[in-house]
C-alpha cells in the first residue's frame, strides 16, 4: 500500500470510530508512526484529507448509483443496497455532515453537485419503473413528494441508525432501510409491482438482503 493510500486508509479508520472533529493531524501521524509534514505532503490540511476521502466515496458510488433503462424494483433495491454499503464503509462524512458543510467549502461545493446529479439519476429510474409498469404516479407532484422522501431517507439513515439501533450489525442496520424503502415504494406500485414488493418483503432475507 502506498504511503497516501495508507493515510486514507488510517484516517477513514480514525473518523469512522471517533468523529472527524475528533481527529488531528498529529494524532494521526503518531498512529502512523510518521510525521506531520508527511502526511502534509500529501493533504496539506486536515480538510484537504477529508475532502479526498469525500472524492474517493463519490466515485465508488458512481460506479452504482446509475440510471439503468432496464431498472426492476429488485434492481432498483439491489442498487441501494450497495450504496449504503459503500455509505457504512464512509459513515463518518454522513455522521458529521453538518461540520463539514460548514467548515469545509470543497466539500460544500461538491456535495451539492453530487446531491444533484444523484437526485437526477434516482428521478431518470423512477420514471423508467412507471414506463415498465411497477409504479404509478399520478403526476410530477407525486413524483417529486418521492423523490424527495427516499432522497431524505438516503442521506440520513446512517445518522438515525447510531441513534436507534447502533445495538444492529451494519448489514442488519442496511436490511432495516431497505425494508423502509420497499415500504415507501409499496403504495405507488401498480398490483404487477406490488406483487414483487410483497413477493421482497417476504422473503427479504433470502432474496435481497
Amino acid at each position: 500500500m502506498k504511503t497516501e493510500e495508507k493515510i486514507l486508509a488510517k484516517a477513514l479508520e480514525l473518523f469512522n470510530e471517533r468523529g472527524v472533529e475528533y481527529v488531528g493531524m498529529r494524532e494521526l501521524a503518531a498512529i502512523l508512526n510518521m510525521r506531520v509534514s508527511n502526511i502534509t505532503y500529501y493533504f496539506p490540511t486536515k480538510d484537504d484529507l477529508v475532502y479526498q476521502l469525500a472524492v474517493d466515496l463519490g466515485v465508488l458510488n458512481a460506479q452504482v448509483f446509475v440510471h439503468n433503462p432496464a431498472i426492476t424494483l429488485e434492481g432498483f433495491l439491489h442498487m441501494l443496497k450497495a450504496v449504503y454499503e459503500n455509505q457504512l464503509r464512509y459513515k463518518c462524512l454522513f455522521l458529521s455532515v453538518v461540520h463539514l458543510m460548514k467548515q469545509n467549502k470543497k466539500i460544500a461545493t461538491r456535495y451539492q453537485q453530487t446531491q444533484t446529479e444523484r437526485f437526477a439519476t434516482l428521478r431518470l429510474n423512477l420514471q423508467t419503473l412507471v414506463q415498465s409498469g411497477e409504479l404509478l404516479l399520478q403526476d410530477e407532484k407525486e413524483l417529486e413528494i418521492l423523490l424527495s422522501t427516499l432522497s431524505l431517507v438516503n442521506r440520513f439513515w446512517i445518522s438515525e441508525a447510531q441513534i436507534s439501533y447502533l445495538h444492529l450489525a451494519a448489514a442488519q442496520q442496511i436490511h432495516h432501510y431497505l425494508l423502509i424503502i420497499s415500504q415507501l415504494l409499496l403504495p405507488y406500485a401498480s398490483q404487477q409491482g406490488a406483487a414483487k414488493l410483497n413477493l421482497l418483503l417476504k422473503n427479504a432475507e433470502i432474496e435481497i438482503f
